[in-house]
């Protein structure tokens, strides 16, 4: 909307632009902007105190030249070459790093410590046992945690509480109900497999065994 307005309004400012550009021009002297009282007054004053200062100001001073020569700058003080120098030394009480290689990615990170205070655990360890009480709660007791990581038994009884680890929800569908598939249920899955594949070996073993005893026999 704006750019139309300003296209319909372009005509009227052009209109006569020339001659009004001229009218201008041929002044003798553009008319100065209003001055503030008070730059009025330092004008009077500066005026009382030299008639001529117009004059003065419009002519060329020769001592002023003068005066320009003979002003210069002597430096007492060091180069700055010198002291950029000694900044870039290093501060031998606070070396700065040698080592340029990227830091090691950790697995939950940060860097875990290598042994944990009497009264604390790690992360790490933190974890093993949630998801071990989570897949064997019977057995993984908080008792049996706070006796083996040597933490209070209050404080194991409320991480089992209100910390669990992720459980992956399968949701329902036309063939198959909603299920859980997380990490405990699938580490029972693979204990399960676990222990049927060792009882398939025993048995295994146990027809073979049988097998030699009855062909010796014969």
């Amino acid at each position: 909307m704006g750019a139309l307005v300003t296209k319909a309004l372009r005509p009227i400012k052009s209109f006569n632009i020339d001659n009004r550009a001229e009218r201008v021009i041929s002044k003798d002297k553009p008319v100065p902007a209003p001055l503030y009282p008070k730059n009025l007054e330092d004008l009077k004053r500066a005026l009382e105190s030299d008639p001529n200062l117009d004059e003065k100001l419009d002519k060329k001073d020769p001592d002023l030249d003068v005066r320009l020569r003979d002003v210069y700058v002597t430096s007492h003080g060091r180069p700055e070459d010198d002291i950029t120098r000694e900044k870039h030394v290093q501060n031998p009480d606070r070396p700065l790093p040698q080592d340029r290689a990227m830091t090691p990615q950790f697995e939950y990170g940060f860097k875990e410590p290598e042994r944990a205070k009497y009264g604390r655990v790690t992360l790490r360890d933190t974890l093993n046992f949630i998801s071990a009480h989570q897949t064997n709660p019977e057995e993984v007791t908080a008792a049996k945690i706070a006796l083996e990581y040597k933490l209070k038994q209050d404080d194991v009884e409320s991480i089992l509480k209100y910390f669990k680890s992720y459980e992956v929800y399968i949701p329902e569908t036309k063939k198959s109900p909603a299920i859980f598939a997380g990490p405990s249920t699938m580490r029972k899955e693979m204990e399960n497999s676990i222990v049927k594949q060792i009882e398939s070996k025993d048995s295994s073993v146990k027809e073979l065994d049988t097998e030699k005893a009855s062909k010796t026999a014969t």
